[in-house]
Parts: C-alpha cells; sequence; structure tokens
C-alpha cells in the first residue's frame, strides 16, 4: 500500500503531535484507503478543523517527508510543473534536518533547525519532485488556485497517465497536451499530470513520461489538497479533476476531547473536569457575546489559551489547577473583548470558576520599563495603555502573528512603539519593518514569475521577510503590515500564520519564519478576514474607550514650553471638551465622518496655529487663554458640519453653544461661526472686514476669478495658518463650490522661494502605482534613502477629488494607502528596487465632493486631516459676488450708467431661475446628465462678459443677453419637447415677476433670440445679437465655401438648426476654458458643424487616428504633438474627439485631466 525506503525515513524536530480523537482516525483511514487505491486525498472543511494537521501527522506517524505549499491565485500552471529540475531528498544522520535539493542544476534547501532558512533559486518542478522522491505534497487552500490554473494542472497529471496505457494512446495525448498547454484554457489539461502519477503507481512502474521526460518513480508518493469551501477568493474545482482526489470532509472535532488531551500533556491533573469548564466558557462566548469580526471561539484559540495555560501552571506548579486556567482564559481573551461584551464574559467566568479571584500575573520590572517607554515617546503612562502594552507582549510570546485592531486614532500605532522602545531600552535589539499591503499590487507584494520569460521577480513582503530571517541575532523581528485585511493578499500567508511558518511563493521558493520574527497587523476591522484568517492569530483589540481624548490632549500640553499656558489649556480642555464630544456623538450632522480622535487633533493644531507668542504672550491673563480655545473650539468641533435641506447644523451648533457656555460673550448678530479674533483689541469682529477688494481682470476666465465673501475668507485664513504649520488640511464641499479654486488661489500666493506646489488630481482610474510616480516626479534625492523637494523648498500635494479613485471589493481605495503610508511613517517603497524611500518636507492639501465618488475616505487616512465645509453659497453671497463682477465688467466696458443700477434686479433674476431649475429638472437614469450647480451659473456670466457698449445699451438689451445665455447653459442640456416647454414657462414666469415690463422682451427670445461673434461678418469678432437669419445664414454659407477652398469638402445644407448650432459651438469655443460635449445621434453633424464653427473662429482642428493596438502610449503620444502644436507653435486648436475613437476608457481619464487643470500641458507631461 505504501512502501518505504530508509532514506525517506524523517526524524522531525521535536514537536507536539496533534491530539487525534476518532473523527481524525476516520480520516487517517480514508486517506490511507485513497493512496491504496491509487488516488488522492482531498481534506475540506472549515478553518481549525485540522486538515493540514491531519496529513502532516499521517506523513509523520509512517515517517514520510510531508511538504505544505501555499497556493494563490499567483500560481501558474509552470509553477507547479517545470520541466527542467526535479526533488530528491537527502537525511542527514545524526541531526535533525531534511534538505530537499533541486536536481541538477537548481537547488532548494529547507531547514527544520531554529534559524533556518529556505531558498530556491529558481522555479521548481514540484510534481516531478515529489514523484521522484516519494514525499508526500500537502497544497494547502488549493481552491484559491484560478480555475485556468487549475485545469493546466490535470492536463500535466493525465498527459502521463495515458502515456503508461498504450503507445498509441500516449502519442495522442503527448499531441493533445501541447495544444492545450498552448491555449491554457482547457479543463482537461489538469487531469493529465495528477491522474499520470497515479496510472505510473497503479501498473507499478519504475520509470515513465512526464511530459516528455522520461523520470523515475518512488511509489510511496503522496498528493494532498486542503480545501475551505464557500469562503472569499474561492474556486469551484473542476469535476475531472474532483475524480482524481478522495474527498475526506473535516467536521468540527469534540473539542472538549482535545482540550482534555492537551490539559493532560500539559501535566493537568484535573483534566476532564477543567475541559468541560474551558468548552462550555467557549460555548457560551459564542451564543452570547455580540457578534464580532474578530473573535475566534474555534480550534486554534483553544490551543493558543491551553499553551498559556501550561506556562503558567510550570511557572506556579503549588497554585490550585482550577485558577491557573481560570487565569489563563480570563487573560488571554480579554484582549480581544469589546467594551459591551466584558460584563458578560467576567460573568461567564464567574459562574464557571465561582469564588475564585485571582489576580492578572504581573512582571512588574517589565511594567517599569514600558513606562519609562511610553514616557521616552512623550506619551502618557496610563494603566490602560500600560496595560495594552503588556498584553502584545503576552500575545507575542504564544502567538506568532497578532491582530492589533481597533478603530482610527485609538493608539494602536504608539502601543506598538511602546512595546517596540521597551525592547530598546532592554538592549534586545529590536528590528522593525512597517509595509502597507494594499499600496501596491498582489504582484508586487509577493512576487511574479514574467509569463513571456519566466524569470522571478522579487516581491516586496518576500524580500523582506528573506532580509530578517537572514538576519542572525535573536532580538526581535517585527514585520508590520499596516493596511486593510483582504482575502486576496492574506491567505497568501496562511502557511506563514499557522504552525508551518514557512512562506511559499509562486516560484516555490519557501522561507520561514524563525523563532524570533512576528507578524503584526495593525488594522480598523477584520470586515473581510475569513474565518481561516481570524483562527490563525491572536488578537489586540483597542477599544476606544481604554484610552479616550485625554492622554492625546495631555501630551500635547506637556510639549507646550509656556507653563502658564499649560495650566490654563488643561482647564480650558477639560472644561469645554467632555460635554461638546458627548453632544457630538448624538445631534449634529457632519459633511463626511469624521472620527473624534481626528476632531481633538484638529482643535490642537488650530491652537498651535493660534497661540502664538505675538497674539498671546506669557503673562497674558487666562481669560485671552479661554477666548482663543473657544474660537478654536468652535472651528475643530462645526468647521465640519453641514448645511443641507433640512437643517443648517453649524446654526443650531451655535444656538446650542451659546445656551450652554457663556463666559466667552459673542456679538448677538449672526453666528459664532461669522466672526474672528481682533489679534490687537482681542475682541470678536465680524469676517466681512476681511474681505479684500475685489479687482476685476477681464483677461482672465471667470471660472479662475476668486470673489471673496465671508466663508471664503474664514476657511482660507485656516487654511493658510494650517499649512504654515505643515499641517494636512481637507476641504469638502459639493461641485462648484469653489474649493479647487479657492486653494488655488492660496497656494498661488505663497512664496515661490519658499514653497513648491504640484496639483494632483485624482479620478476613477488613478492607482497607488500612477500616484506614487506623480507625487515622485517633483522629488530629488538628498542622502542616503532620503528624498524632497528641491533645495529648501518645502513642497506642498494639492490633491483634488480624493475620493474618486475606485474602491475595490474589500473596501480599499489604492492611492489612499499610499497617503497614508507616508503620513504615517514619512516613507514609501521604491516599486523597482524594493527599498525604502524616506520623503521629508512635504505636506497634503487636499479637496474632496461627497455626493461623488466613494463619498468618504478611509478614517485611519481621514484622521490626519483638519476638515472644513464650504457649502454651497447662500444667496447674499452669489449675489454679492456675481453683482461685483458685472459691476465692474459694464464700468470698465463704459456702459451707460443706467444700467448699473439694473444690476441688483438681474442678479436676483438669475438667482430665483437658477434655483426653480435646479429643483425642476432634477437628474434621472435617461437624463443622467441634468446637474446644474455652480459651474453652469458661472457659464451665464461668462458669456454676458462678451458684451460690448454696441450691444447692451438698455436694460431691456442686458435681459435679453441674460435669457440668451441661460438657454444655452441650461436649455441645451435637455433632450425633450416637454422639458423645453416647462423651460419657457418657469423663464416667462421668473422674468414677469422680477421685470414687469418685460412681456416683450420674453417672447422676442422665444422666436428670435441669438447671439454669436459673427453676427456682423466673418473676421469682426463681436458678441452682437443676430438681426437678420437670412444675413447670418448667408455668411455662414460664404465661410462654408472658403473652408471648402482650403480643407476637405464638407457639403452642407445649413438649415435652420444647423445654423443655431453652429453658433453655438462658436460660443462655446470664443470662450475662456470652452469645452462641448455634443450629443446627438450618427450623421447630425456634429463633427461637420464643428470642423465650420472652428474655421470661423479661426482654429484648427485635431484628431487622432485609430489603427490596430492603438493604445494609452499612442494617444499620449499624440496628445504632446497637439501640445507642441498648441504650446510652442501657438496655433489656437480644436481637440476633436468621437466616441468611436475611445479605445480604451482611460483616455477619458487623460481628457479629464486636461479638463480639470485648465491648462496647457508640456509635451513632456503629456508623454509622462
Amino acid at each position: 500500500m505504501i512502501q518505504k525506503r530508509p532514506e525517506l525515513l524523517v526524524e522531525p524536530p521535536v514537536a507536539l503531535r496533534m491530539t487525534s480523537p476518532s473523527c481524525f482516525g476516520r480520516c487517517y483511514i480514508t486517506l490511507t484507503q485513497s493512496l491504496h487505491l491509487t488516488m488522492s486525498g482531498a481534506p475540506a472543511g472549515p478553518a481549525g478543523t485540522g486538515k493540514t494537521e491531519t496529513t502532516k501527522d499521517l506523513g509523520r506517524a509512517l515517517g514520510i517527508m510531508v511538504y505544505v505549499f501555499n497556493c494563490s491565485e499567483q500560481m501558474d500552471y509552470k509553477s507547479v510543473s517545470n520541466t527542467h529540475s526535479s526533488l530528491s531528498i537527502v537525511s542527514l544522520p545524526g541531526s535533525d534536518v531534511a534538505r530537499v535539493a533541486l536536481i541538477p542544476a537548481q537547488r532548494l534547501t529547507i531547514s527544520w533547525q531554529g534559524s533556518a532558512t529556505a531558498q530556491l533559486t529558481s522555479c521548481g518542478n514540484i510534481y516531478k519532485g515529489l514523484a521522484q522522491t516519494g514525499a508526500w505534497g500537502c497544497f494547502d487552500e488549493f481552491n484559491r488556485i484560478s480555475v485556468e490554473v487549475l485545469s493546466v494542472v490535470a492536463v500535466q497529471v493525465c498527459s502521463v497517465q495515458q502515456e503508461l496505457v498504450k503507445e498509441v494512446m500516449m502519442m495522442v495525448v503527448v499531441i493533445m497536451v501541447m495544444m492545450m498547454m498552448m491555449m491554457v484554457m482547457t479543463v482537461m489539461m489538469v487531469l493529465l499530470v495528477v491522474k499520470s502519477i497515479q496510472d505510473a503507481i497503479r501498473y507499478k512502474k519504475q520509470r515513465f513520461n512526464f511530459l516528455g521526460e522520461e523520470i523515475s518513480l518512488n511509489p510511496s508518493v503522496g498528493i494532498f489538497i486542503t480545501m475551505n469551501p464557500g469562503y472569499a477568493g474561492r474556486t469551484e474545482l473542476p469535476e475531472n479533476l474532483k475524480a482524481l482526489f478522495r474527498p475526506c470532509a473535516m467536521v468540527v472535532p469534540d473539542f472538549e476531547l482535545i482540550c482534555e488531551i492537551m490539559l493532560v500533556a500539559e501535566g493537568f491533573i484535573e483534566a476532564r473536569l477543567l475541559a468541560r469548564k474551558f468548552i462550555t466558557l467557549y460555548r457560551l462566548c459564542k451564543e452570547l457575546l455580540s457578534k464580532q469580526d474578530h473573535y475566534d471561539w474555534g480550534l486554534r484559540a483553544i490551543k493558543s489559551v491551553l499553551v498559556v495555560a501550561g506556562s503558567l501552571k510550570r511557572g506556579d506548579p503549588d497554585r490550585p489547577e482550577d485558577q491557573v486556567l481560570m487565569r489563563s482564559l480570563r487573560d488571554f481573551n480579554i484582549p480581544k473583548i469589546v467594551t459591551n461584551d466584558m460584563p458578560v464574559f467576567l460573568g461567564l467566568i464567574g459562574d464557571l470558576f465561582p469564588a475564585l479571584d485571582v489576580p492578572r500575573r504581573r512582571d512588574l520590572n517589565f511594567e517599569a520599563l514600558v513606562r519609562k517607554a511610553v514616557v521616552d515617546l512623550k506619551l502618557q503612562a496610563e494603566d490602560n495603555f500600560v496595560l495594552k502594552v503588556v498584553q502584545l507582549e503576552e500575545l507575542l510570546a504564544v502567538r506568532h502573528s497578532v491582530f492589533v485592531v481597533g478603530s482610527a486614532g485609538t493608539g494602536k500605532s504608539q502601543v506598538l512603539r511602546s512595546l517596540h522602545k521597551t525592547y530598546q531600552i532592554m538592549k534586545r535589539r529590536p528590528v522593525w519593518t512597517d509595509l502597507n499591503p494594499k499600496a501596491v499590487t498582489n504582484d508586487e507584494l509577493f512576487g511574479i514569475i514574467s509569463p513571456a520569460t519566466r524569470e522571478w521577480k522579487d516581491g516586496l513582503f518576500s524580500s523582506i521577510m528573506r532580509e530578517l530571517a537572514n538576519i542572525t541575532h535573536d532580538g526581535p523581528k517585527w514585520i508590520l503590515l499596516d493596511g486593510d485585511i483582504d482575502p486576496m493578499w492574506i491567505e497568501s500567508l496562511n502557511t506563514v500564520m499557522d504552525d508551518n511558518k514557512v512562506l511559499t511563493l509562486a516560484s516555490n521558493e519557501r522561507i520561514p519564519l524563525n523563532p524570533t520574527m512576528r507578524l503584526l497587523f495593525e488594522i480598523s476591522h477584520l470586515h473581510t478576514a475569513t474565518p481561516a484568517t481570524v483562527s490563525r492569530a491572536g488578537i489586540l483589540y483597542i477599544n476606544p474607550a481604554d484610552l479616550g481624548w485625554s492622554p492625546p490632549v495631555s501630551s500635547w500640553i506637556d510639549r507646550r514650553e509656556v507653563q502658564t499656558e499649560r495650566a490654563n489649556l488643561t482647564i480650558l480642555f477639560d472644561k469645554y471638551l467632555p460635554t461638546c464630544l458627548d453632544t457630538l456623538r448624538t445631534r449634529f450632522k457632519k459633511a463626511i465622518p469624521v472620527p473624534e480622535q481626528s476632531t481633538v487633533q484638529t482643535l490642537c493644531h488650530l491652537l498651535e496655529c493660534l497661540l502664538a507668542e505675538e497674539a498671546v504672550p506669557a503673562d497674558c491673563p487666562k481669560e485671552t487663554y479661554e477666548l482663543y480655545f473657544v474660537f478654536a473650539a468652535i472651528w475643530a468641533l462645526g468647521g465640519a458640519m453641514v448645511r443641507d435641506q433640512l437643517m443648517d447644523h453649524q446654526a443650531e451648533f451655535s444656538k446650542w453653544w451659546l445656551t450652554q457656555f457663556k463666559t466667552v460673550k459673542f456679538p448677538s448678530q449672526g453666528t459664532i461661526f461669522d466672526y474672528y479674533i481682533d489679534p490687537k483689541t482681542k475682541k470678536f469682529e465680524p469676517w466681512s472686514k476681511l474681505i479684500p477688494q475685489f479687482e476685476f481682470d477681464p483677461e482672465m476666465p471667470l471660472q479662475a476669478c476668486l470673489v471673496h465673501t465671508s466663508e471664503t475668507i474664514r476657511v482660507c485664513y485656516f487654511v493658510e495658518r494650517l499649512v504654515a504649520r505643515r499641517r494636512p488640511v481637507m476641504l469638502v464641499g459639493t461641485a462648484g463650490t469653489g474649493k479647487s479654486v479657492m486653494v488655488g488661489a492660496k497656494l498661488a500666493s505663497l512664496d515661490a522661494e519658499e514653497y513648491l506646489v504640484k496639483n494632483v488630481p485624482f479620478n476613477y482610474y488613478t492607482t497607488s502605482a500612477m500616484l506614487q510616480a506623480v507625487l515622485e516626479k517633483p522629488l530629488e534625492k538628498k542622502a542616503g534613502r532620503n528624498y524632497g523637494p528641491p533645495g529648501h523648498k518645502k513642497l506642498i500635494y494639492f490633491i483634488d477629488d480624493m475620493n474618486m479613485p475606485e474602491v475595490d471589493a474589500y473596501g480599499t481605495a489604492q492611492p489612499h494607502t499610499v497617503i497614508r503610508q507616508h503620513l504615517d511613517y514619512g516613507h514609501w517603497y521604491d516599486r523597482n528596487r524594493l527599498s525604502l524611500k524616506e520623503v521629508m518636507n512635504v505636506q497634503y492639501v487636499s479637496c474632496m465632493n461627497p455626493t461623488a465618488g466613494s463619498f468618504t475616505i478611509n478614517p485611519r487616512l481621514q484622521r490626519h486631516f483638519s476638515v472644513f465645509v464650504l457649502s454651497f453659497p447662500g444667496a447674499d453671497a452669489l449675489s454679492s459676488i456675481y453683482s461685483t463682477i458685472l459691476t465692474q465688467h459694464l464700468k470698465l466696458g463704459n456702459f451707460p450708467a443706467s444700467l448699473q443700477k439694473s444690476v441688483p434686479q438681474l442678479i436676483n433674476l438669475a438667482l430665483t431661475f437658477h434655483q426653480k431649475i435646479a429643483t425642476t429638472f432634477l437628474p434621472t437614469a435617461i437624463k443622467f446628465h441634468y446637474i446644474f450647480n455652480l459651474r453652469d451659473f458661472a457659464n451665464i456670466f461668462q458669456g454676458m462678459l462678451f458684451s460690448s457698449v454696441e450691444c447692451i445699451k438698455s436694460t431691456q438689451d442686458l435681459v435679453k443677453l441674460y435669457l440668451h445665455e441661460s438657454n444655452r447653459v441650461y436649455q441645451d442640456k435637455m433632450v425633450e419637447e416637454k422639458d423645453f416647454d416647462l423651460f419657457d414657462k418657469i423663464q416667462a414666469e421668473v422674468v414677469k415677476k422680477i421685470f414687469d415690463d418685460m412681456d416683450e422682451t420674453v417672447e422676442w427670445t422665444r422666436s428670435l433670440n441669438m447671439y454669436c461673434h459673427f453676427a456682423n461678418g466673418v473676421g469682426e469678432p463681436k458678441y452682437m445679437p443676430v438681426q437678420s437669419w437670412e444675413l447670418l445664414t448667408q455668411t455662414l454659407a460664404e465661410a462654408l465655401e472658403n473652408h471648402n477652398e482650403v480643407n476637405t469638402v464638407m457639403d452642407l445644407v445649413l438649415f435652420e438648426d444647423a445654423v443655431r448650432h453652429v453658433c453655438h459651438i462658436s460660443r462655446i469655443l470664443e470662450a475662456p476654458r470652452g469645452n462641448a460635449l455634443l450629443v446627438g445621434v450618427g450623421g447630425s453633424g456634429k463633427q461637420s458643424l464643428t470642423r465650420l464653427a472652428a474655421f470661423i473662429s479661426s482654429m484648427d482642428v485635431f484628431q487622432i487616428t485609430l489603427r490596430k493596438g492603438y493604445q494609452i502610449p499612442d494617444f499620449k503620444a499624440d496628445l504632446a504633438s497637439l501640445c507642441l502644436k498648441t504650446g510652442v507653435k501657438n496655433v489656437s486648436t480644436v481637440f476633436l474627439m468621437t466616441d468611436a475613437q475611445v479605445a480604451d476608457e482611460k483616455f477619458l481619464v487623460l481628457i479629464n485631466d486636461l479638463l480639470a487643470s485648465g491648462k496647457r500641458l508640456s509635451a513632456l507631461e503629456c508623454l509622462q
């Protein structure tokens, strides 16, 4: 049945054997029978039921080497069947080392000694090696491999089998195999490798043909696969592949029996009674405690507690056994219990172990060192925090993988840093390497075999783990994976996190996790982790209530230099903050979710900005400190509050504050957000006092003009001060509220000798690699691995539309991970060299629209930013902005003075009409483009700025022009006749309501209301009303004739709608930043009319030419030539692109970036 050879017998290192209840005995019989029947075994079942350990234990009992291979979607068929190498085992007498070598030229070394390493220089032949040596291969999580690869594996097995039956059959099958391997797609390809080995054993071959190469066969070879059916990231095996394996269902084992046996093994006398209590507790916890993703009451958790109990018993042999077990159960599980479940858990402990009150085991010397480390890090050595550090140390002593779980800002990183610092004080030479696994792709994380060259490209995690494994000293070595969990990457670490402690790569390299190495995962939740992942690691859960806001505030106050300031701030935080935070949790709504710790952090940052020595001298009274504290507090707490259709939460917060706190008096008018502190008088003054005089520049596009209001001034006030302090800032607001313009203007006003600004617009297709390339572009190498902006400048990354990138299936936006890694650790990794890059002297300013994209961003990134909301301007603010613009236009254009008196009425008309249109014409699935915001409002007035004194002589002319522009901006979007009629009706009602004597004007606009730049003929660009359709048609006919003389002939019939569309397109082309999206059925004249309009405006037309294989690089090259033409040669050009020319949706990303920036890109930027 199973043949043994002396050289195959392996003496493994002394280790705990698996506890074997009766169900495992049945599994042994099933697996051995499958080998007797020349089949393979397939244990399947939930996580922690002993699938892999059963296979390993069976091999150990038979003295056969068992190799565990962790399967992943990165494995391909060549990884498991390279035809150029084979595997042999050499047993070294008198040692516990089993060495595996690849023959003839490739080598795999696996050592079972404590500090041993596993090296593989190239891809090995797993199946071929197993067949020749007779060792067993256990392919863990086999159903994680993609279906295509599984198909190929089946092909490889079957090909060899069929060769053994008949020579003719062999020739046919070999041909079939070669064809199918080239296709790499058919299900038959998996059948041909495993079945070939099985048939060779069945026919008792000593040598057999394996994919065209004759190799020897050791009949003791066994192939086993384990599977977690139904878990995320799994695939269903093809039926013909299932037929090669005998299934073995691994059900939940008898926990009580296992527990009893292990307690006996650990030296407990009352093992049966204690095992019953143990399992009863875990069963009740599973039933009565809340359902948390990080709770695990399975076999692996049981084993870990038993290890702790054995250690405690040996350390205190005189203590009663029930006390030892009770202490183990309590102290090991409390770190993962959430606050609400703690009373229930302690109650269950008390019921099962009545009248026992055993103090937790404490190492007072170690705790003293922890407190010293915490103080050295300028943190607060509070009991709860020190306890978390001690609990982490205890977990690391039992588990080699630990999840540190907690919401944003709860102190996870500081717990890790404190323990690391403690090790440094103890002179244990700790090594810490951090990375964010979601900042790179899975291939970049674990490495990849090039499909073309079969060369192995190492991964970031594999290189880090190999580097730490090669460090010889016995100090603790941590790999900290700080990023979201998802099955696609973390389950590639299954064999590292379980008792195998080895990383299996797609190249078949096996890197061991030596006894001094630990995997640490810093995460906010485990929503997307499978039970297979959760069960493999210890859990340290940091409840938000464990630390609260007080320790970070105390640490910040301790860093302040003035003693009187520290004393006053301590009192003020205790006076205001508890009440405010309690109210904020239940009453007021923010535009985006902002973690509580982030709110407190923003308050500290604002106080840093406000409590400058010149504003608050050291001898100032406590009332001054309270004045500035209140000012900072209302903006830290209420600056992100939203003003929606139901409620103005800032106004409501203002009322609550004035009712709750009366020490600091505010002016009676308006809200508490309407005032700032005058640095000289130390009194509240209205923000309107800081509004600068607006100077209208006719040459500047209206979209780039920034007319300050009280709201923009107050946001700029805080942005300016936080940027000066190098603190990240985020502005939040709906589309068209002026976020980007305001931030752009503020950053442009900075000293160019001191600051460098890099605009980074995000879109749906932005990836972490693309973002990192953009972020690195303005950096230069300093000393060593340090990078920074040129010279001594400070670099500001302005990230627009921060929440636009795609969110993957597990809730992560990849670009955000790069930013968070830099904000948390100050570095990122070079993607090619896999080396660390320390990035200094940079900061982030961002904008986002909470009604678009992913709506929010990860709270762990969000917490770094001070958030301010830029709401849709109110009617008064809009009236002020556009009255100022239009009035100055009329003054500069020498319009009649009487027109200026009509400006307030016209602005009122525009605001009322815009509000009516925005609330009446709502977007639907068909009319998704019915979105009317402030950009449309600005486009109307941009068109009105084309006017000259020749066409505007009276108020009636001004209203006519407004009605024309509103038709172009609003009505041109509409697609149905009934929408046109409703639009006309609303327009007439609003005009008659505000202007009593405009009935004739409204009627005129319906019959003939057309303005264009060639009303008086081509070559005289003046924006004038069209007086005669006949004259306009004749002008266009002449322009068409002139166009046909020098360009490709266009045979157009200029009917009325065509004439109108040419005028509409020309109006857009003549406008600054004028870009048009022409929607219509094919053949309706979109391209032809655009070419005619461009010719009239003296513009060239540029179009790309699609060809086979036209991709992004070709498109970038075309854009580069366009940039050279417009930028260097100064040739005005229309870039005309049709939907048929969008060969890849990512083309639109480049177009979007060009439109969003509003600038001409250099040729180099286009190519990049």
